[in-house]
């Protein structure tokens, strides 16, 4: 008799340990096979955080409650998501990894990572005290939906650190393109900062503009969070300011001028490889009692002026009392980052293998005795510069647009980043060898006279 009193106590225990273990079990093989859907949801992400609506499937709605934050981790890592349909508003975003194979490459990382108790759960958390805000019964099982915040920077780091994904300076092959964040033109012009040539007047703007400092430094905040090493413009211009202006004037046998723009002296002190441009609006709804911002932002190639990255968008509303700045900036510009760098990351990992274009002009001056059609032991003078350049471009590509007896433009001449130094090249410092080369060779002095980093011209004839 007692043996069957102490049968029907533990019969029940032992039923639920049996009910939780085939719950468990379910949980695995939901896991393994990774069932669930991503989207962007709505609400104002912490910085570094990413806002996702996951859905989750089983024929348990508990087992599938209990895998949305590790569903969604797993969809920021491996899936990303694609824009709602009001794609400004709730934008996409890109897996953080992107290389095939590489889940199956770390799967015993990965399982480790996601096990129960696993890695994983440091890195979201549910909205809502984790109560579904919907549940849809399809057929036999249920899809639970959750709003889950998870934390995409720290995230990225782990794995970094781990060794499972590359940091931008391995991507790079440790060499990083150097950025800096400048007011777009047209933030410019419609804020009345324009010189009276045309030009933008950043150093009114930033003197004058706390509005504009707390943009760049919310900016520079998201890029430097991914690695990007940053000038400060507003640095750069008081660097610019103290030192001694300089015409950078000369004259050439048909009468142009060489004028070097404050831009292009500002790019020349900065040496930043790639100038982004960041521009926004605040637009007044619902009778002005709320204001959302759209954004546009750039990314050029500092040397060709060459746009190689873009992005726009608008964030969500907020109220006009709680509107701040750098918060509304951020948050409609996060999700389109990971896209932004990408698109960074790829061309300089292009103009790595290929080489950085610039433009190179020879000019002569009045008094030298000759032209770029002398003759230089049989061969025109001409000829001789444009050999030169082909040996020394990589793989000899550059574009010969004019060639006349006063002056050549070469386009689209390719250099290597770095000489056999370690040394950065410009435009003026990969010109010198050429200068040293007609002067040792032939007897020819040349001034080498230089616009930003991507251009530079040689006026044969003196210094």
């Amino acid at each position: 008799m007692k043996r069957l009193i102490l049968f029907g106590l533990l019969l029940p225990l032992a039923a639920g340990m049996f009910a939780q273990a085939a719950a468990k079990a379910k949980a695995d093989q939901d896991t393994r096979q990774w069932r669930y859907e991503i989207q962007p949801a709505v609400g104002q992400a912490p910085q570094g955080c990413a806002i996702v609506r996951v859905w989750s499937y089983s024929k348990n709605a508990n087992v599938a409650t209990s895998q949305a934050g590790k569903n969604a981790v797993h969809g920021i890592i491996f899936t990303g998501y694609a824009p709602s349909t009001d794609s400004k508003r709730l934008p996409g975003r890109h897996p953080m990894i992107e290389t095939p194979g590489t889940e199956e490459k770390f799967a015993t990382y990965f399982e480790k990572f996601f096990e129960d108790g696993g890695s994983y759960q440091r890195y979201f958390s549910l909205m809502g005290n984790g109560v579904p805000d919907q549940v849809v019964k399809i057929g036999k099982e249920y899809k639970v939906g959750l709003v889950v915040t998870v934390l995409a920077d720290e995230l990225r780091q782990r794995l970094e650190n781990d060794g499972v994904m590359q940091g931008v300076g391995e991507m790079m092959n440790g060499k990083v393109p150097t950025l800096m964040v400048v007011p777009s033109d047209q933030w410019c012009l419609q804020n009345g900062y324009v010189t009276k040539d045309g030009l933008p007047d950043y150093y009114n703007a930033v003197t004058t503009s706390n509005e504009l400092l707390q943009a760049i430094a919310q900016v520079n905040t998201l890029f430097a969070d991914r690695g990007f090493p940053l000038k400060n413009l507003e640095s750069q211009l008081k660097t610019l300011k103290s030192q001694a202006a300089e015409d950078a004037m000369t004259s050439s046998k048909s009468g142009a001028d060489i004028i070097v723009s404050p831009i292009d002296q500002l790019k020349s002190v900065a040496r930043a490889d790639i100038w982004v441009k960041i521009g926004w609006t605040v637009n007044e709804m619902a009778g002005g009692s709320q204001q959302s911002l759209s954004f546009v932002m750039q990314g050029l190639d500092a040397y060709s002026d060459k746009q190689i990255a873009g992005a726009t968008g608008t964030g969500q509303a907020v109220y006009a009392s709680q509107a701040q700045l750098p918060i509304m900036l951020e948050e409609a510009i996060l999700g389109h980052m990971n896209n932004f760098s990408d698109q960074l990351v790829s061309h300089f990992a292009d103009i790595q293998q290929n080489g950085r274009q610039i433009v190179i002009r020879v000019r002569v001056f009045d008094d030298f005795d000759g032209d770029l059609e002398s003759d230089y032991n049989g061969e025109e003078l001409g000829a001789l510069i444009e050999d030169w350049i082909s040996d020394n471009t990589l793989r000899g590509r550059f574009n010969t647009s004019v060639a006349t007896s006063s002056q050549m433009l070469f386009e689209n001449v390719a250099i290597p980043l770095q000489n056999d130094k370690g040394r950065d090249l410009d435009a003026r410092t990969w010109l010198r060898p050429l200068q040293k080369h007609l002067q040792q060779t032939y007897g020819i002095e040349s001034k080498i006279m230089s616009q930003g980093l991507g251009a530079a011209t040689l006026v044969i004839g003196g210094k």
